[in-house]
């Protein structure tokens, strides 16, 4: 039988709490840490694909295959300004699908377990609310996210409460 750790749900509980708290008082603060993150992202990604390729495109040029490695040259060239092109309204798509996804798994885990089983489909539900909400009014991510991580939080401390009952 699965026994979660009460002081670990308890202690992420009050962490989801506080940085939802946070965030809903700031809600600027989400957004420009969203694009701060997404063009280190960006950035990050841009010099694995630089470093990849240029370093085939001279293992190629080396072996004498001249064709390949301009080939390489040119796809690293077209990745890294792809990876450009995109904008942080990526992030948003990303997000709500991950509600989504995680969201349905939710559901289907809440309705197979015997502990929690009401607050895992509930907490799933809204999953997949939050993300269809999100996929048609993106704007409004980062305030969804804070409500979203309080009540993540507050449900996750009921939940941890909830577990501890029928445990012992």
């Amino acid at each position: 039988m699965l026994r979660p750790s009460f002081g670990y749900m308890v202690f992420v509980s009050f962490l989801g709490i506080i940085l939802g708290l946070i965030m809903i008082l700031y809600p600027g603060g989400m957004m420009a840490l969203i694009q701060v993150a997404f063009w280190a992202f960006q950035a990050i990604l841009s010099v694995i694909i630089i470093f990849y390729t240029v370093s085939e495109a001279v293992r190629y040029f080396k072996m004498g295959n001249n064709s390949s490695g301009i080939g390489y040259l040119v796809i690293g060239i077209l990745a890294t300004v792809l990876v450009w092109l995109f904008d942080v309204e990526i992030i948003y798509i990303i997000v709500a699908l991950f509600f989504i996804v995680s969201g349905i798994s939710e559901t289907i885990f809440g309705a197979r377990m015997m502990i929690g089983r009401y607050f895992l489909i509930l907490l799933g539900i809204i999953n997949v609310f939050v993300g269809v909400v999100m996929l048609k009014y993106p704007v409004i991510l980062p305030l969804l996210v804070a409500w979203y991580i309080l009540f993540w939080g507050v449900s996750r401390l009921l939940l941890a409460f909830e577990f501890k009952r029928l445990t012992s």
